[in-house]
């Protein structure tokens, strides 16, 4: 949408710093610059720019309210905006490197927060690494009411099924440095446009290869955000609840609990602590969610369970 003769709208499709590359409305791809040390626009955001006189690149004056946005936080403990304007998170996992499902458990905690949808993909199926360990992992998730899919972006299996999901939609793929989440993007958009690397032979865990987040355009009129691997991966989250909101299969139980301030750890007469005996809900995803809270604690100098 055109705003006046100097100002017009335009959407974030690459991050490089204070620089970021930009498509207009009308479908014009460049470069901008960013005004101030206020503003900070993330892939997905949409901006106004203004076109200076004699100047080569656009300068972003301001970001349009977002839809939602996949937030974590920093090393300082402060809140650091990834990307936004999304419609769902894929969660990449393979073998090598070993799945940490913490990391699964806390993008789809992420996404329960944000309201959108979280798809698990389990990529390098080629390996037949998905054994009976993983198999009853991928259930629990399955029956909490997940989406999951095993493809290979090496052989393209079930490339066009994981290409149909993301008709239409804007997504972000997210997940551990190695599992192949450049090579699934390539494999949907037919070429290859992202760089790819094979994993670390000396300790199995994967390499950076997406140094700055795109947004691709698929063939299907959908949109993939490629984001940079993750060896650790803690939510934007700042209190109990909305951990709580993160295990929806917990949260479901917890209110049926006696005492509305229940945190379904130590207190007595849990409902959720007798789902938990009774294996309704599984001990690694609870184990998951106590993790999550004492992470939280922390971040707010508060006592751990």
């Amino acid at each position: 949408m055109k705003i006046n003769s100097n100002h017009t709208e335009a959407q974030v499709i690459s991050t490089y710093s204070r620089r970021m590359k930009i498509r207009t409305y009308d479908g014009n791809i460049g470069f901008a610059k960013i005004l101030g040390k206020q503003l900070k626009p993330v892939c997905g955001d949409i901006v106004i720019i203004k076109k200076e006189e004699n100047e080569p690149e656009s300068i972003i004056t301001d970001i349009l309210p977002r839809k939602n946005s996949l937030s974590r936080k920093n090393k300082y403990k402060n809140k650091e905006v990834l990307a936004s304007n999304l419609s769902d998170i894929a969660i990449i996992v393979s073998n090598p490197p070993s799945p940490d499902w913490h990391i699964v458990d806390r993008y789809i905690g992420a996404a329960e927060n944000m309201g959108i949808n979280a798809f698990i993909i389990c990529n390098k199926d080629d390996l037949q690494w998905v054994d009976r360990e993983n198999t009853s992992i991928l259930n629990t998730y399955r029956n909490i009411g997940y989406n999951v899919i095993k493809c290979s972006a090496k052989t393209k299996k079930n490339m066009e099924n994981i290409s149909k999901y993301f008709e239409g939609k804007t997504s972000i793929f997210v997940g551990q440095s190695g599992v192949g989440k450049s090579s699934i993007i390539n494999s949907l958009i037919g070429f290859n446009e992202l760089n790819t690397q094979d994993i670390s032979s000396s300790n199995s865990e994967g390499k950076h290869t997406t140094v700055n987040s795109s947004l691709i355009d698929l063939p299907n009129s959908g949109y993939v955000i490629d984001s940079p691997g993750v060896r650790e991966f803690l939510p934007n989250l700042n209190n109990e609840r909305q951990v709580l909101k993160s295990f929806i299969e917990i949260h479901d139980y917890g209110t049926k609990c006696k005492f509305n301030d229940c945190t379904h750890i130590k207190e007595d007469d849990c409902v959720v602590k007798t789902a938990l005996s009774e294996n309704k809900i599984s001990e690694r995803r609870y184990g998951s969610y106590k993790r999550l809270i004492n992470k939280i604690r922390s971040s707010k100098d508060q006592r751990r369970y």
